[in-house]
């Protein structure tokens, strides 16, 4: 295609190659791959959350008004001590700061020495350090694209049992997926490539999962209008209470067109009274996620169609990350007219198994049998 060019990507035993926008072939809606599942951070992906004021706002107002004269656990505090710093700042009695990235941990290490607080960084993973003592407060920036993608609900489920008092509150309180039906195919014209400066990424996500997958891929430059439906929450994380459920949601569609696969995006919600931060409506790094129906081709659709739809998650191989499985059916005048299925793994499963990863990614070659 005019525009788009091809990148070699390897992962683990697997070779493929990716479609390619050329730099400068156009602006509008645009595919990067969900990265922050992954151990794949970088000085310009923490820069980016460290820009992010939209979240920043939030996450300083929830730990200004809880960590005086607490003990403040952070999970995953990256190499600047973001959250940690200001909870010291904020006047917490101590901090302990928790980081699984071997160099970001020493980079944290050397932040707190050059600080006046009493700040300890743990370098190792939330489940696997002990605290000198538990905390009274636990500050974790682990929320994702699909607001449990990322693996809280696991990694709070284990806070709580061995990092938290009883009764101790958590920073996010409240986290939550919405959900729409879309037509990716018109978004981008039917043009499925990924900017040349985000290829890189998809090689680091496909390297850190071991193997070729049909990876997540969200959707940047995106609003409202985009949405063939209403829209409504598809999952709920409640960490104050340890509870996440998975609402059945209700789309109907808007206007006569066709749809393609789902939109989720995130709601976020530091501490009680504040407002709701919704990706969808807010300039963030949390970007909305694709996730194409498994039927393929665009289905046609007209104004008051009702696709319901429900999520089901399993853990990934390493138990923390989830995997994602959605199933519904499109009705038609209270008349179910197809069944519609979707699914979006944190690593493993099938490659090139959905429309849009079969146009983004070369058919890998077939060995020659007397050489397998």
């Amino acid at each position: 295609m005019n525009g788009q060019t091809w990148k070699v990507i390897r992962a683990g035993a697997g070779r493929t190659r990716i479609r390619v926008l050329r730099a400068g072939a156009g602006a509008g809606p645009y595919l990067w791959p969900s990265v922050g599942e992954y151990p794949v951070y970088d000085d310009y992906l923490y820069h980016a959350m460290l820009e992010d004021e939209a979240r920043n706002r939030l996450f300083r107002d929830a730990i200004a008004r809880e960590a005086a004269r607490k003990t403040v656990v952070e999970l995953g505090c990256g190499p600047d001590l973001l959250w940690s710093g200001f909870a010291a700042e904020s006047g917490a009695a101590r901090v302990y700061a928790v980081e699984s990235d071997p160099d970001s941990a020493r980079r944290a290490a050397e932040a707190a020495d050059s600080q006046p607080y009493d700040i300890q960084v743990l370098a190792g993973e939330a489940s696997s350090v002990t605290l000198p003592e538990r905390a009274d407060l636990c500050v974790a920036e682990l929320v994702g694209n699909i607001g449990g993608a990322e693996g809280m609900a696991a990694v709070m489920a284990d806070a709580r049992s061995r990092h938290l008092k009883p009764g101790g509150r958590v920073i996010p309180s409240y986290v939550s997926t919405r959900v729409a039906a879309i037509s990716l195919t018109d978004l981008l014209d039917g043009r499925f490539s990924v900017r040349s400066e985000y290829c890189d990424y998809v090689e680091d996500v496909l390297r850190a999962a071991g193997c070729l997958f049909d990876l997540r891929f969200c959707v940047g430059g995106l609003g409202r209008d985009a949405l063939r439906t209403t829209d409504a929450v598809i999952e709920e994380l409640r960490f104050d209470e340890g509870a996440t459920t998975f609402p059945r949601a209700r789309l109907e569609v808007l206007s006569p067109g066709r749809v393609d696969g789902l939109l989720l995006w995130l709601g976020m919600r530091c501490a009680d009274g504040q407002p709701l931060l919704d990706s969808l409506d807010t300039v963030t790094n949390w970007l909305p996620v694709y996730v194409p129906f498994a039927s393929g081709d665009p289905i046609e659709v007209e104004a008051g169609d009702v696709i319901e739809v429900e999520c089901l998650t399993k853990p990934a191989l390493d138990g923390v990350h989830p995997d994602y499985w959605f199933t519904g059916e499109l009705s038609r005048a209270g008349r179910a007219v197809r069944p519609l299925s979707a699914e979006s793994r944190y690593a493993g499963g099938p490659f090139r198994a959905s429309f849009l990863h079969q146009a983004l990614f070369e058919a890998p070659p077939v060995a020659n049998p007397k050489e397998a």
